[in-house]
């Protein structure tokens, strides 16, 4: 019995190993070829230069593409973390008709092929005769990042002990007074992951962004991908994505300092109180209301 208690842990070991690897891999290599002399991602390296930074921000239309996918992605977080809130407030609501309709309906993106959903909103504008524009990418985007926005704020949101509000309304605090005092500091944690979560599934959506977006005024997922079919330009994209990928590390440390920072300000210890085994039950009560 000890012996295979042994063997599991050592299997488990492995595997949680083998994963590492196969996550980390291939950013590694992409590290390792944006540094490549060669036009050609290729081994042995040919030798080591930095020139394909410089060229890839001196391409008006790779930096274009690039800050219009953050422009947009900044967008989407910001209005489906709005509507996170709002819907999260409203499936809390004690006497609420048609509850699991109504978060099936709010969680069907997440099950929805975003292929298809990116179909259907290219026939629906062109039936109201509105033409394909970034201001319907950003619209795109928020449908399919709203799910995930809900997923953070709502366990957050159930969470909370209502009395504290019902204590400022006692004190003469109108609905809206004390949610902006009281309930919206301690749901900050969850804004900032929610607006991570919304922005990084933004900015990398790739079909949604393919169907609507203008002629001429492509993402960066639709640039990179028309671009990796071009030799010349595929070592300034490799260059960008070592980019990307160092400013998302940075983002996401960021993130998880400042949230750890607004759980110490909101509990008032010296370390952030995170219960996994909550945060299950919370979803798991999501899925069965």
């Amino acid at each position: 019995m000890r012996a295979t208690g042994r063997f599991g842990s050592a299997a488990l070991t492995l595997y949680f190993w083998a994963f590492v690897v196969f996550l980390i891999s291939p950013l590694v290599v992409l590290v390792v070829f944006s540094l490549n002399n060669s036009t050609t991602p290729s081994l042995p390296l040919s030798g080591f230069t930095t020139k394909w930074f410089h060229a890839a921000f001196t391409n008006g239309e790779l930096t274009g593409a690039l800050l219009r996918s953050a422009e947009i992605g900044v967008a989407a977080s910001v209005g489906a973390t709005l509507l996170g809130i709002m819907a999260s407030i409203g499936l809390t609501a004690k006497k609420l008709r048609l509850r699991s309709f109504t978060v099936a309906l709010l969680l069907l993106p997440l099950v929805i092929p975003y292929i298809s959903l990116a179909v259907g909103l290219l026939i629906l504008l062109q039936a109201l005769g509105i033409q394909t524009s970034l201001a319907a990418v950003v619209l795109g985007h928020v449908v399919i990042t709203l799910p995930f926005s809900i997923l953070v704020v709502l366990p957050r949101l159930r969470s909370l002990d209502p009395s504290m509000v019902e204590a400022a309304r006692d004190l003469g605090a109108s609905d809206l007074t004390a949610f902006r005092l009281i309930t919206l500091p301690l749901l900050g944690p969850s804004l900032i992951s929610s607006f991570l979560i919304c922005f990084v599934t933004s900015f990398d959506e790739f079909a949604i962004a393919n169907f609507l977006a203008p002629s001429g005024t492509p993402t960066y997922p639709v640039f990179l991908y028309s671009s990796s079919r071009t030799p010349a330009l595929l070592p300034e994209v490799i260059a960008v994505g070592t980019l990307v990928i160092a400013v998302s590390l940075v983002l996401v440390l960021l993130a998880e300092g400042g949230r750890q920072w607004a759980e110490r300000r909101i509990v008032g210890t010296s370390k952030p109180d995170f219960d996994g085994a909550e945060l299950s039950n919370d979803l798991a009560a999501l899925g069965r209301a």
